[in-house]
């Protein structure tokens, strides 16, 4: 998108919210980083949010509390720039838009009607459920942007279309009630090689099916005592993930040539989870448990036809199906997110989560296509992996986190430590963060970040039994990610 069009969408908020006679609150940061591996010094071209933007408009003459909120942002992508170049250069393509991709959009714009009792919010918003700071198995409600995995934990979330109510009862409970007319999938990069997670198949949207066009509904009900909440919840809905179903194989009009239509999917997901939250004095104790049965349902593919775009697609019609297979997967996993709050001596933050995946139950067909110069054999149960909780459970099925932070001078300077651990296959994180007030609002920030992998067990060269785990061990990925980062951040 242009620059000029991004500037227009700015104004015109600003112009919205004066128009109006109501009360009217906006906040705001600009943003700018830049990303340097720590094996070559090389810069990693990621996307970040360059502006962002929040603005509430409010009635408080009325008896129920009647507003809007927006926010809105610009994000900024290095496009076409050479990596091995000087942050000098890169800041030269910033300021004179050369090489950069602009673009802006809202991540949340809703109306909200509440009073001492309810809330309403109807529009795209943000959720958050879960008791646990982050990690947790109940908070995927809102799609996840990947490229944001490796910030501030409120920048993964994607906007959604939702209807909301709140209802507060009996002094101590409250009752939710969410409704999502539309399913949004994660926003995962794929063939991007500045990016450390890598997937095994790029999918095109022809390939999936549309069983999942249908609302998703979720509630739940929250119990507050005096130093503690319980809180119960469900959901119904469809994957955040993708899924691989089945395949078809096309011949063309001489039962010569012939192709594969690989078939994808989200799957159906229910899930109950129970959460806690406990003060104990200077102990904060937040628990999270979810439950999840999910199947992939066994809708046909026979008679979808090919519409690839190969070579031989150019100049052959593939008509004939010449054999079709599809999983029909079943199962049930549950993850769970144990988290300490402590406060040590010399006024050092201390917080710890135990985070983990289990798979319980997983049944699935066998794709057992067999044609002439032409094989296919896939167990459903090796291809197998959550749809939706954490996005953690990608990374690693047992993790331990560690979070140390202080400030200093009056809270002007902060240094934060963060490791994970991959409890089951040895792959590490570290990060260690310095960040300084400048001045009033303005804020400088060093990051250094290491990743260690294991290619001992997963090597860069793998044979064929194990190329499948190999090649998606996401640590081996993240150990090539090493880098230090530079932020310059102002708040307005």
């Amino acid at each position: 998108m242009q620059l000029k069009t991004v500037l227009n969408n700015f104004l015109l908020i600003i112009s919205f919210s004066i128009i109006f006679s109501y009360q009217f609150d906006g906040t705001g940061y600009s943003n700018i980083y830049a990303i340097n591996k720590l094996s070559n010094k090389s810069l990693i071209k990621l996307p970040f949010r360059l502006l962002s933007y929040d603005l509430t408009i409010s009635d408080l003459t009325s008896e129920n509390n009647i507003s809007i909120h927006a926010n809105w942002g610009i994000e900024h992508k290095i496009n076409n720039f050479n990596s091995k170049n000087s942050l000098s250069s890169m800041m030269y393509d910033l300021i004179s838009i050369q090489n950069v991709d602009y673009s802006s959009g809202f991540r949340e714009l809703y109306f909200t009607v509440e009073n001492s009792i309810s809330e309403i919010r109807i529009g795209r918003q943000l959720h958050t459920w879960g008791a646990v700071d982050a990690n947790s198995p109940l908070d995927f409600l809102n799609p996840t942007d990947y490229y944001y995995l490796f910030t501030d934990s409120d920048e993964t979330k994607i906007g959604k279309m939702s209807f909301l109510f709140d209802l507060y009862f009996k002094e101590s409970y409250k009752l939710q009630l969410l409704v999502m007319p539309n399913h949004t999938s994660n926003n995962i990069p794929l063939n991007d090689p500045d990016f450390p997670i890598t997937l095994p198949a790029s999918v095109q949207n022809y390939q999936f099916l549309d069983s999942y066009k249908k609302p998703e509904i979720g509630a739940y009900i929250q119990k507050s005592f005096n130093n503690m909440d319980w809180t119960f919840s469900y959901f119904s809905g469809f994957d955040r993930n993708y899924n691989l179903y089945g395949a078809n194989v096309f011949l063309d009009d001489f039962d010569i040539n012939s192709v594969t239509d690989t078939v994808f999917s989200f799957r159906q997901t229910d899930m109950i989870a129970l959460s806690n939250v406990s003060f104990i004095e200077n102990l904060t104790l937040r628990a999270d448990i979810a439950y999840f049965k999910t199947s992939s349902g066994n809708q046909s593919i026979e008679n979808r036809l090919y519409s690839g775009k190969d070579p031989i697609s150019e100049f052959l019609d593939f008509e004939t199906l010449a054999a079709t297979s599809y999983f029909n997967i079943s199962a049930e996993y549950y993850q769970y997110c144990f988290q300490l709050e402590y406060g040590l001596p010399l006024d050092i933050n201390f917080t710890t989560q135990i985070f983990g995946y289990e798979k319980e139950k997983v049944n699935g067909n066998i794709i057992d296509i067999e044609l002439t110069n032409f094989e296919i054999y896939l167990d459903g149960k090796d291809f197998f992996y959550p749809g939706l909780g954490s996005p953690l459970a990608t990374l690693a099925e047992r993790a331990l986190v560690f979070n140390l932070d202080k400030t200093f001078n009056d809270e002007l300077m902060e240094l934060q430590f963060v490791s994970l651990i991959d409890l089951k296959n040895e792959g590490k994180l570290f990060q260690l963060k310095y960040s300084y007030d400048i001045i009033d609002d303005l804020n400088i920030s060093i990051l250094y970040y290491k990743g260690i992998g294991n290619k001992e067990k997963y090597p860069d060269n793998p044979d064929t039994e194990t190329i499948n785990e190999s090649l998606l061990y996401p640590f081996n990925g993240m150990e090539d990610f090493s880098h230090i980062r530079a932020q310059l951040k102002y708040f307005f």
